[in-house]
């Protein structure tokens, strides 16, 4: 049979590649503009975003010290100095989360005018938003300052009895303190909580941790007498006796931790610890037995109080409360091992054990073992348990205590600066643990306090607001 032949419409094909090829040009030019639309809007979006996250933290670290107003006003010129020309009104607010976190919200939107979907009228502007949150954890802090004698130096009438030369530590703690504190969130009942622990022969909380703080603690720095000898330590591994006028290292941990802390709560506790001297007093119960009267068995007794055991003492003994010098024991005495002391300030009145036997050792934690009244036990003791309270607070969790420690004036020598820098847990301590919260040691050389002019003050200022910064920035991580 013959073969049927097909005919072919080749114009009927070149009308199809023509139609499929305007589609696709159209197609291709419709897919290069919404490429360079959405360019165009992810430069936008980048620009918006760089704003509100420098708005928002600005308005962050104005919360705290200036309040909601201040740090609204700071975060809207933030914004406005980031975006450049032509910027949107952002919204700023302050919410505070389900666990209680203050944070700081910052939102804006800008319209972007399309190049080529404005053809579709909808699309001719297209709406661009950027929000950013940070959210500051609360503060827990206390500070604990000397106020040992040798912190003395202004010419306040009841701060230094007798006393009349220039600028030091005392007059620098008293300026340094009250713009140290305004750095954080002073709002009641949902700001930074923060107190005030001072010590010489006894230790005393001036402001327990609480919020609305900065009054109070101005007050109480402002009219603190500077004297007496230096109970800077803790209570190391054993039973904090007092959380009142017990070790201030201990005192100030107690205070931490007995804040109230929610449920998922973003939280920074702090210890910042100024001294300038060595730790030299221990606090310890004694049984002494007929004090008061009353037959009681534990006695709560600072003993210490010099730096060595070459000055013809061998430890004076205080009541904690009053800070009162019950004894300062004889050399002969603290050098036999026989050293015995009062109860109180009646001569015939000594600490005596369960049998009727004078009580002359005290129980050490660091040689484990009793050992007498002497100094260089004493102070050995001292240094041991503030370590051993240092480490204990560190390590707490989930919400460890980080400490910063000041060393001022030239008592500071090399054995108390690597004390200092062992209590801070400083990454330059010859015990640094990375296993600890990392705080920082600070020294105020003695060719500054005490100084000429306001070189004290202006030192410690610096310093101050050094640690504040550092903590803010914790706040805000």
């Amino acid at each position: 049979m013959p073969t049927a032949k097909i005919k072919h419409d080749k114009t009927r094909e070149t009308g199809q590649v023509t139609v499929l090829f305007a589609f696709g040009i159209l197609f291709l030019v419709l897919a290069t503009g919404l490429a360079i639309d959405a360019g165009v809007c992810y430069v936008a979006k980048a620009k918006l975003s760089a704003a509100v996250d420098g708005a928002c933290l600005a308005g962050m670290k104005s919360l705290g010290p200036q309040g909601a107003t201040t740090a609204n006003t700071v975060a809207t010129d933030i914004f406005y100095a980031n975006y450049g020309a032509n910027p949107p009104t952002p919204t700023v607010t302050f919410p505070v989360d389900s666990s209680g976190n203050q944070q700081v919200s910052v939102t804006a939107t800008t319209n972007v005018r399309t190049l080529f979907m404005q053809v579709i009228p909808k699309w001719k502007t297209v709406p661009v938003s950027a929000t950013a949150v940070a959210t500051r954890a609360k503060l827990i802090m206390t500070i604990v300052v000397d106020r040992s004698g040798s912190m003395c130096g202004g010419t306040g009438a009841n701060k230094c009895p007798g006393v009349t030369h220039g600028d030091d530590g005392g007059d620098a703690v008293q300026a340094a303190v009250p713009l140290f504190v305004a750095n954080f969130d002073n709002t009641p009942n949902t700001g930074d909580e923060i107190g005030l622990v001072s010590f010489s022969d006894n230790a005393v909380i001036n402001y327990a941790v609480n919020y609305s703080f900065r009054s109070s603690i101005d007050s109480a720095i402002s009219s603190m007498s500077f004297t007496g000898g230096t109970f800077g330590t803790g209570a190391g591994t054993g039973t904090l006796q007092s959380t009142t006028i017990g070790p201030p290292l201990s005192v100030a941990g107690k205070q931490n931790d007995g804040i109230t802390i929610n449920a998922g709560q973003n939280v920074v506790k702090v210890i910042v610890y100024l001294t300038d001297g060595l730790m030299n007093t221990v606090q310890d119960k004694f049984h002494c037995l007929g004090k008061n009267g009353n037959n009681t068995p534990d006695t709560l007794i600072n003993y210490g109080g010099y730096d060595n055991a070459t000055n013809g003492q061998c430890v004076a003994i205080f009541d904690p409360t009053s800070a009162t010098n019950y004894y300062d024991e004889p050399m002969s005495n603290c050098t036999s091992g026989s050293g015995q002391f009062h109860y109180d300030t009646n001569s015939s009145h000594w600490c005596t054990d369960s049998s009727g036997n004078y009580v002359h050792t005290f129980a050490s934690e660091y040689y484990g073992t009793t050992e007498p009244f002497q100094q260089t036990y004493v102070t050995a003791e001292a240094q041991y348990r503030a370590k051993q309270t240092a480490i204990s607070l560190q390590s707490e969790s989930p919400h460890p205590n980080y400490i910063y420690t000041i060393g001022l004036g030239s008592s500071i020598n090399a054995a108390t600066t690597q004390l200092l820098q062992d209590i801070a847990n400083d990454p330059n301590a010859p015990t640094y643990s990375t296993s600890l919260a990392t705080g920082e040691y600070f020294y105020i050389n003695g060719s500054e306090c005490p100084g000429s002019g306001n070189s004290c003050t202006e030192a410690v200022l610096q310093v101050f607001q050094t640690i504040a910064a550092k903590v803010l920035l914790r706040l805000t991580q």
